[in-house]
């Protein structure tokens, strides 16, 4: 799968579009936490957290089935530095796809926008194309900055454009792009932030009470 994933890349640009209007082929990214909200999340910063990635897969037009993939992912939201998150982890525990594209991924592979390496994989040679379905593709580990301000949201996604577009391939070197899937990331202070200023506030509060009454015994 490799090979024709690889070769095929070199000539997405000038194909996608015919692909994506002539077709009714279908991959997309189903990210899930396990925790409320699937795709979103709560965290503090100097935390970190896992989804999984499941692809769901319609054969269709040029595409026959579904041999392998390449993905990268990327801080979408802001678009701009600072860049607060880093993969620490891909695990293909559980998935079909073990022929890595990155046998050998260093880590942080921090998101600047996007992580340096490919995160995809093929089904092993000489195991039969999947048809379609839902597949697991990797759990995925993020780590956040302590550095990362909590003032609004982020967004991660797949990437979806130039040498590093995420893309399915067959057994016969056809691909497809798979379209943005994001992941939501809201930061909140860590847990003892939230106490020192509730201890704060509540000396505040008991030391206007102690004046008030003081000042009505006078």
């Amino acid at each position: 799968m490799k090979k024709h994933l690889f070769i095929t890349l070199a000539a997405l640009g000038c194909s996608l579009a015919l692909y994506s209007t002539a077709s009714a082929q279908t991959a997309l990214f189903i990210y899930d936490d396990g925790n409320g909200v699937p795709n979103a999340g709560t965290y503090q910063p100097g935390s970190s957290f896992t989804f999984s990635i499941n692809l769901a897969f319609t054969p269709g037009g040029s595409v026959a089935n579904l041999e392998g993939l390449s993905y990268w992912m990327q801080q979408r939201t802001p678009a701009g530095s600072p860049f607060n998150f880093s993969i620490t982890l891909r695990d293909v525990t559980g998935s079909g796809f073990t022929d890595l594209q990155t046998p050998g991924l260093t880590y942080p592979q921090t998101l600047n926008p996007s992580n340096a390496n490919d995160l995809g994989a093929a089904l092993p040679v000489g195991q039969p194309a999947d048809g379609a379905g839902t597949y697991l593709v990797a759990n995925i580990t993020v780590f956040i900055n302590d550095t990362a301000p909590i003032s609004g949201t982020y967004v991660l996604s797949n990437t979806l454009s130039g040498g590093k577009t995420s893309v399915i391939s067959d057994n016969a070197g056809h691909t497809f792009a798979i379209p943005e899937a994001d992941y939501t990331v809201t930061l909140v202070p860590e847990p003892a932030t939230w106490l020192a200023a509730a201890m704060v506030f509540a000396a505040l509060a008991f030391g206007q009470r102690r004046r008030v009454l003081t000042f009505a015994r006078r």
